[in-house]
């Protein structure tokens, strides 16, 4: 091979190598993809498996019953005796983290809860006895020494009149039925839960507001949410198979290039030294 054909097929080669090699660096980075992919399922997988969720725990008179914390379970179980009763004391409010906005999920649902919370305040006994002390001692008939020593302190009563609902009371929140949100919402102190309470200072009912870890009795607790594992188990496995299978053939593929790179480099070599002698026996013409 001349020394120009010899140049020629060298630098057809040179091109060649670096298609080669440009497609492998293409290949080790779709697998590097694959692989941060595979971290992130992996990272997704262990999030449902170790996620948590709240639920709020009731009496139902032979035992204690477990219901996830929804909107829907709120108003169903959290105040249903109390309701049963017709009573006001001690209802547990969803209100905003203000703690003066009772939540609820549409203007419906407001007018309900203020007629029937008005209509209950307006059959209750407002008046409540501060302090009574009556005592009468040493009273004698049919004497004509008769000695009645007697003292009273009259009632002091303070009528406590209750709270009333009005619409001001009230913020409408129209997705409180996404189940994941409302927990975050209550998880993260958005949602708090109050009871109408007497303030002595401001004389009248007022909210008192409490985040659900310092509810009395532990009635809303956080426990691992066991329900999505299996779905989330078999997701993982598909996912981690494909991948595994993507990148076994990007893998053969890989390793087909580097045979073809050796070989275009053993075929280099070997004109580079054919060029070499070429140039060697020109100058000892030459020379």
């Amino acid at each position: 091979m001349g020394l120009s054909a010899s140049q020629a097929r060298f630098l057809q080669l040179t091109a060649r190598k670096s298609n080669v090699e440009y497609q492998a660096q293409q290949i080790t980075f779709q697998r590097l993809q694959l692989s941060n992919k595979l971290e992130s399922d992996a990272a997704e997988y262990t999030d449902k498996v170790n996620n948590k969720k709240l639920v709020y725990k009731y009496n139902t008179g032979t035992g204690q019953e477990k219901v996830d914390l929804t909107y829907q379970n709120y108003k169903n179980y959290m105040n249903q005796q109390l309701e049963d009763l017709n009573t006001t004391q001690d209802k547990l409010y969803l209100v905003s983290s203000s703690g003066n906005k009772i939540i609820v999920s549409s203007e419906e649902e407001m007018n309900a809860m203020i007629n029937a919370h008005n209509a209950s305040v307006a059959t209750e006994d407002v008046s409540e006895p501060e302090s009574t002390d009556k005592t009468t001692e040493n009273t004698t008939e049919n004497s004509e020494n008769t000695t009645v020593v007697s003292s009273e302190l009259e009632s002091n009563k303070t009528n406590r009149k209750k709270r009333e609902l009005t619409a001001k009371d009230f913020m409408i929140v129209e997705d409180l039925d996404d189940a994941d949100k409302f927990q975050k919402n209550i998880e993260e102190g958005v949602f708090l839960f109050a009871k109408l309470k007497y303030n002595d200072d401001t004389e009248r009912e007022e909210f008192d507001a409490h985040s659900w870890e310092s509810l009395a009795n532990g009635v809303v607790s956080e426990e691992y949410d066991k329900s999505d594992d299996a779905a989330a188990e078999a997701k993982y496995d598909k996912l981690q198979k494909e991948t595994q299978k993507i990148d076994k053939a990007l893998e053969m593929k890989l390793d087909q290039l580097e045979t073809e790179r050796e070989a275009i480099q053993t075929e280099m070599d070997s004109i580079s030294k054919v060029i070499d002698d070429n140039i060697e026996d020109t100058f000892k013409i030459f020379g």
